[in-house]
């Protein structure tokens, strides 16, 4: 994928080698309640989107590129959420209806509730804590991206800066032109709100999807086998996005979407397969058990 709007070119991970795949080693750093709000005011189905589909947006993260003309990969090996458990924006829902989902995409989410009355919480100091820690213990990390659209976070991205590591901010409409200058890369809220708000139903081979050991020939039985997984994982009455589901078989069946195991469609398959019931709600390809 090819960002636009974006100043997306980063460095050459240790791990790379020169005849392989460029391939980065990177940190996420998600100030939940700060992304979620600057969307919220965008657009209220994106955002929850965002919070309710995780998986999707990562797997554009993980094979975004910029100003490289060759294919690349980012390995998030730290995913950290700092969210709020009683925040809320306006009528969404509770923050905390959202934990679930992170969490089932191998997401470590960290509680931040607030701390005065004015509901002030510490996500940004867990996050820089979080971050400095991992420059020390985790050297093999060399991209840091922070998901949080706030200028507060511009001293940390500095001080990545002096330890040679490259850093990647999420940056909203109203963003600082300061924080914007601090980091080597932005990942702008556009391309955000493009990623969430396109519908694509029957992902290809070429989607994003990080990089995992094959496990083996899809058949039938072991497609329903990951899907009910997903499902026994998830809260009671999850309705999934197709795209989701596509890219999760993708990952654990390379290839699967050259035909869909005998199926016209992604969602035949999951009609005839996996038994789930799957419809078109507000213009986005929803299924789910029935």
């Amino acid at each position: 994928m090819v960002w636009n709007n974006t100043r997306i070119a980063l460095g050459r991970s240790r791990l790379s080698n020169e005849d392989a795949m460029p391939r980065y080693i990177s940190g996420i750093f998600l100030d939940f309640d700060n992304v979620f709000s600057s969307l919220f005011k965008q657009s209220k189905e994106a955002a929850k989107d965002f919070a309710t589909d995780p998986a999707r947006w990562l797997g554009a993260f993980q094979g975004m590129r910029g100003s490289e003309t060759e294919d690349t990969s980012h390995n998030f090996v730290i995913r950290r959420c700092y969210m709020n458990p009683v925040g809320r924006i306006g009528s969404s829902e509770p923050f905390s209806n959202f934990r679930q989902s992170f969490v089932r995409d191998g997401w470590e989410v960290i509680d931040t509730p607030p701390l005065t009355n004015q509901g002030k919480t510490s996500a940004d100091t867990h996050i820089v804590m979080d971050v400095l820690d991992s420059v020390t213990h985790y050297p093999h990390v060399d991209e840091y991206v922070i998901m949080a659209a706030d200028a507060d976070y511009t001293p940390l991205v500095i001080r990545l800066r002096k330890h040679m590591k490259t850093t990647v901010v999420y940056a909203a409409m109203q963003t600082s032109v300061a924080y914007r200058a601090a980091c080597d890369s932005i990942i702008d809220e556009r391309s955000m709100l493009e990623i969430l708000e396109h519908d694509d139903e029957e992902p290809t081979a070429e989607s994003p999807a990080s990089t995992g050991i094959p496990s083996g020939q899809p058949t039938p039985e072991k497609v329903a086998d990951t899907v009910e997984r997903y499902y026994a994982e998830s809260e009671q009455g999850h309705r999934a996005n197709v795209a989701t589901l596509g890219h999760m078989l993708n990952k654990q069946f390379p290839g699967i979407s050259d035909g869909w195991i005998g199926h016209p469609s992604l969602s035949q398959l999951l009609r005839k397969v996996c038994k789930l019931k799957v419809e078109n709600i507000e213009g986005r390809t929803m299924a789910w058990k029935d």
